[in-house]
């Protein structure tokens, strides 16, 4: 290393003025000093500095994302710094509206389910309660969409037998072990499951979950069958645990069936991520005979908090409002609704996320 030893000037009054030249040895001096102690003062001082764009821990909020009525009118949205108190969005107007030009009968918007990843929002919902479809849009701030298309999982030259008559609550996960992303939703199919008698369904419906994988949303897989706990089963809905001693998928869902057969309620079950494997499912969380909150319940979203807290939220559909359950080791739940404030009316099933507060493009989400 070189050092050189100059005279120092001073600029005062844009005229140039020297000053009393020091020696090499005593700058060097001053220097070292200098430097060590700005050194010391940075690894002492915290970091108050605004969060890098793209840094998806910092200042999170919580999004609510849910429909009105039939979902005829979009997808709204609601915003919360504790996942309690929920403040209005869009002056309560939809943030998202399915294009015209879609076909009338899948223009609804209903369980919308919404994920963020890699600096992008990315929303599947269903578009109405027959068909062979989903919806999907993508948006970097949840106010301008793009990409918006109509998903179809099943084959279309598959024979009418083995076609679904619905797409219903496709919930969409981004998986950590592949890096990709799946889509699991619930689909009658006639060929392989007939009326479920205990579901009395007025729909004749008698749903299984299925999944379609996506590396780019411009190609899915073909459906595949995801989970069959032997009857009607909906909404399930995944959260990827690294809390257990192995990690783990937990997932939530709705129990299709009458009460008196153990249905309409919302019951817990893990998924092996390595074999796919899935646990027994568990006694009901809430919902009839769950001995916490007996109300029907569909619509879960199952999220765990910064503190380590796990919540689950639901919808009490029949009696037009939101739940939530908390606990800390998804064994024990404790009734947590009356704390709970989503600031709007009889919201229908939606979903609850996490993201970044820079990334919420609206006003008032901070």
């Amino acid at each position: 290393m070189f050092f050189l030893c100059i005279n120092l000037f001073d600029f005062v009054n844009n005229s140039l003025h020297p000053v009393r030249p020091l020696r090499c040895r005593s700058v060097l001096l001053l220097l070292a000093l200098s430097l060590t102690a700005a050194a010391c003062s940075a690894d002492e001082a915290p970091n108050d500095s605004a969060p890098a764009a793209g840094d998806d821990t910092a200042d999170p909020v919580t999004l609510f994302a849910y429909f009105e009525g039939n979902g005829e009118t979009g997808v709204f949205l609601k915003s919360s710094d504790d996942g309690l108190n929920f403040r209005e969005i869009n002056d309560g107007a939809p943030v998202f509206t399915p294009p015209t030009s879609w076909p009338e009968d899948q223009q609804l918007t209903r369980d919308p389910s919404i994920i963020y990843q890699d600096g992008t929002f990315h929303m599947v919902w269903t578009t109405n309660w027959e068909g062979q479809v989903f919806g999907y849009a993508r948006s970097p701030d949840l106010k301008s969409w793009t990409d918006t298309t109509l998903v179809r999982p099943f084959p279309k030259d598959l024979p009418a037998a083995e076609q679904p008559n619905n797409v219903w609550a496709p919930e969409l996960h981004h998986d950590p072990v592949n890096d990709d992303f799946f889509v699991v939703f619930s689909s009658t199919i006639p060929a392989k499951h007939g009326p479920d008698d205990a579901g009395a369904d007025t729909h004749g419906n008698n749903h299984r979950m299925y999944v379609v994988r996506t590396g780019d949303f411009e190609t899915f897989s073909d459906a595949e069958r995801f989970y069959d706990p032997g009857f009607s089963s909906i909404d399930g809905q995944l959260v990827y645990d690294t809390t257990a001693d192995e990690d783990r998928w937990v997932m939530a869902f709705k129990h299709e069936r009458l009460p008196e057969h153990g249905g309409k309620t919302l019951r817990l079950v893990t998924r092996d991520p390595e074999t796919g494997e899935f646990s027994d499912y568990g006694e009901p969380i809430v919902g009839p005979g769950s001995g916490l909150n007996g109300d029907w319940a569909e619509g879960p979203t199952l999220l765990r908090t910064a503190d380590g807290t796990w919540r689950l939220y639901w919808d009490a559909y029949r009696e037009g409002y939101y739940g939530v359950v908390r606990s800390q080791d998804l064994k024990r739940w404790t009734d947590a609704t009356d704390t709970l404030d989503t600031g709007v009316d009889d919201p229908r099933h939606g979903d609850f996320l996490q993201a970044p507060s820079f990334a919420v493009g609206w006003s008032g989400a901070q």
